[in-house]
């Protein structure tokens, strides 16, 4: 499990995980895509007191887009991320 904060504008560039990864925002709101490129219209606002689900695999960025947020991410084994090259 991580914590991460994220001042406003903060960007979460695109990354794939090996595992299934569970996040929940604490605080502010988390704009977050699927896919290998950044798609502002492709964003989706998650509030506090969501929780989204990044599949294995899959492609994902995010965005603190209207001010600070805080977010935790929770997996099952071992884990990584990879930055897509851009």
């Amino acid at each position: 499990m991580l914590r991460v904060r994220l001042a406003s504008g903060g960007p979460i560039p695109p990354h794939i995980h090996p595992d299934e990864h569970y996040v929940t925002v604490l605080s502010g709101t988390i704009h977050v895509g699927f896919g290998d490129t950044i798609d502002e219209a492709r964003l989706v606002a998650v509030p506090a007191g969501a929780i989204y689900v990044a599949p294995a695999g899959v492609a994902h960025y995010g965005w603190a887009r209207n001010g600070a947020a805080e977010y935790q991410e929770a997996g099952v084994g071992s884990t990584a991320s990879r930055i897509l090259p851009r």
